[in-house]
């Protein structure tokens, strides 16, 4: 795989939004070894920008770099991702009221679109195209907020948390659930309901947060890390 005809952005950057990837969708596993030499040769780069990647996703919390064994996949930390995922329900909360006022009619449609998608996603029992494309929908649900400062902060806390999601495996029925509620939560910003969204976001998220939660108390314990009671 090169990346040399994405002109775009720089290879720095092209790397970065590689990697960042492969950690989000899972790919990359916690503790994971990150060897640079075979990601430059992956992408068809030099060292150099695998480098200069990898200390900006260690930056976000992604990565870990020890001066003897180099980068690895950040662990997911069960404590602080309790406390990450409080923070952002309140925080994406208040973004989806936000963008039933200022969401564009653009935005509308592609979160529109992407329900679509997702709902295709899963009569093809596709669950990466849907994992793709509902990690697509709420950063654009919040982006469509339109408060900067409030993106960053959501974007620096999804980041930190959105990998947890590897431990547990989706439910087609949830899935059903989860994306009739993406259809509900288009519908209010379309009518600029921001009541009805923010309600229905919240409800989503303090629900998603407690099963990634529970499966990694549950992961932990398989694991020996925890005793059972």
């Amino acid at each position: 795989m090169s990346i040399d005809h994405l002109k775009s952005k720089t290879k720095s950057d092209q790397v970065y939004d590689f990697l960042k990837e492969q950690i989000l969708s899972g790919a990359y596993k916690p503790d994971g070894r990150i060897v640079i030499r075979d990601i430059g040769k992956q992408l068809g780069v030099s060292d150099i920008p695998v480098r200069e990647a990898i200390k900006r996703l260690a930056a976000d919390g992604l990565l870990e770099i020890k001066s003897h064994s180099g980068a690895r996949v950040a662990p997911i930390n069960t404590d602080n991702l309790e406390e990450i995922f409080l923070i952002r329900l309140e925080l994406e909360t208040l973004s989806t009221r936000l963008a039933a006022k200022a969401a564009t009619a653009e935005e509308i449609d592609i979160l529109d679109s992407l329900v679509r998608q997702m709902d295709e996603s899963i009569v093809q029992k596709d669950l990466d195209t849907y994992s793709l494309s509902n990690r697509e929908f709420h950063q654009l649900l919040y982006r469509a907020s339109h408060a900067q400062v409030l993106i960053d902060m959501i974007e620096n806390l999804f980041l930190r948390s959105e990998n947890s999601k590897m431990v547990f495996h989706y439910d087609p029925d949830r899935l059903l659930q989860s994306n009739e509620e993406h259809r509900a939560i288009v519908e209010a910003i379309r009518q600029r309901d921001e009541e009805k969204a923010a309600q229905i976001i919240r409800t989503q998220k303090e629900s998603g947060f407690k099963i990634v939660l529970n499966a990694l108390r549950i992961s932990k314990m398989l694991q020996g890390n925890t005793p059972a009671n």
